[in-house]
């Protein structure tokens, strides 16, 4: 598809599920006044809600992404080394060597990696990104029998991660190790299904506990007592890759690129970050959790901003967006989906028989699928509002 002289030229860094349906949302709506390039690391597709399975030695799908992000869209292969956005100028390393990609936006969709803050985080393993997880896998597979293993961080992530490990090995001692109570962030009949569960998968759960540093062989605890750990797997935060900071661009304590409620960074206007990416102030003045439930619509606004800025439209519509539900699998067999308020806290009755197992593996099949129905159907992502446009737009 060809793209006349003056269209604008966007940059869309990263090609997860929020670059990746940023980049087909735009071009198939831009009537030809966008011209889009993507650079992307890999030639394929990672679904980081599967990341876990992949430390286990399990097969993930892998699409290929110059089919899943079609003809509209440029792929350049690489890495951005470097990045001026006030030039409008990204420096690529890719295995054709180095090229500069010139811009007039870009749409940073870099996600997250893990966050180690303590001593000795050369130590543990994680599954925050695809190279960790194929890192983690040999090792984990390695284990000789009674082998003790710890999962530090009682998230999300942390609870997939702990119940798919112990699963699989049902012949090694795992731990999870967590700030929080367990299962905290549920109410009570989902919190009670996750601990249950992971007493029947043979998990000793423990709550409350900190960890302060790690060394081989074992993890030192606020309270000054251990957990014996021949493999640490770490869960406990994530942080946005160094590329905004690098680049001068204003970020928060992770290096997500500060945004207003449009999306756009605070510190320089060409600049948008979605995803994990972003840390754009939600309703309640809050971030936006990070979630593929924020990456989407993120991505979708985006797209829709910088489409009606190129045809010249109103470009001063801030993001809205509410959250309605949480899915989270404990092992293959097992899951809890539980209902949310629009800031995601959760509220209700938490579904945990076949219902809650559906959801979860809907939501993970679904989302190659959603970004494949965008590039096909552009313009067809919708998500519930957070709250009546006139208030979102007021929020900072």
């Amino acid at each position: 598809m060809s793209t006349p002289q003056n269209a604008m030229r966007v940059l869309v860094v990263g090609a997860g599920y929020a670059g990746a349906t940023a980049a087909v949302r735009l071009a198939g709506r831009s009537r030809g006044r966008v011209d889009v390039t993507v650079v992307n690391p890999r030639p394929r597709f990672v679904n980081r809600l599967l990341l876990h399975h992949v430390a286990i030695g399990r097969r993930v799908a892998a699409p290929g992404l110059r089919d899943l992000l079609g003809t509209a869209v440029t792929l350049v292969p690489g890495r951005v080394v470097d990045l001026d956005p006030a030039g409008g100028r990204a420096t690529v390393a890719g295995p054709e060597g180095v090229r500069v990609v010139a811009f007039d936006r870009v749409v940073l969709a870099t996600g997250s990696t893990t966050a180690v803050p303590l001593a000795g985080g050369e130590h543990v393993h994680a599954v925050g990104d695809l190279e960790a997880a194929q890192r983690l896998r040999p090792a984990f597979a390695a284990l000789r029998p009674g082998a003790d293993v710890a999962v530090v961080g009682g998230g999300f992530t942390g609870l997939e991660t702990v119940a798919e490990l112990a699963g699989r090995r049902p012949d090694v001692r795992v731990r999870l190790v967590t700030a929080g109570e367990v299962g905290a962030w549920f109410t009570r009949r989902g919190a009670e299904h996750v601990r249950t569960t992971l007493r029947e998968l043979g998990v000793e759960a423990r709550g409350g506990t900190r960890v302060r540093a790690v060394e081989p062989g074992r993890l030192h605890l606020d309270d000054r007592g251990e957990v014996p750990a021949e493999l640490t797997v770490w869960c406990g935060g994530f942080a946005a890759p160094p590329l905004a900071r690098e680049a001068g661009i204003a970020v928060d304590d992770r290096g997500a690129v500060l945004t207003d409620a449009t999306l756009r960074s605070v510190s320089h206007p060409a600049v948008l970050a979605v995803g994990d990416a972003g840390h754009t102030p939600g309703p309640g003045g809050d971030r936006y959790s990070m979630s593929c439930q924020f990456a989407f619509p993120s991505a979708a606004h985006a797209a829709d901003l910088l489409r009606a800025e190129a045809l010249g439209q109103p470009v001063d519509d801030a993001l809205d967006l509410g959250f309605t539900a949480r899915a989270v699998s404990l092992g293959t067999r097992r899951a809890v989906l539980q209902p949310t308020t629009r800031d995601d806290v959760a509220r209700g009755r938490a579904w945990t028989g076949r219902a809650a197992v559906l959801a979860k593996l809907v939501q993970v099949r679904g989302v190659v699928a959603a970004i494949g129905v965008e590039r096909r159907l552009p313009g067809t992502a919708r998500w519930p509002g957070a709250e009546p446009r006139a208030a979102v737009a007021s929020a900072p």
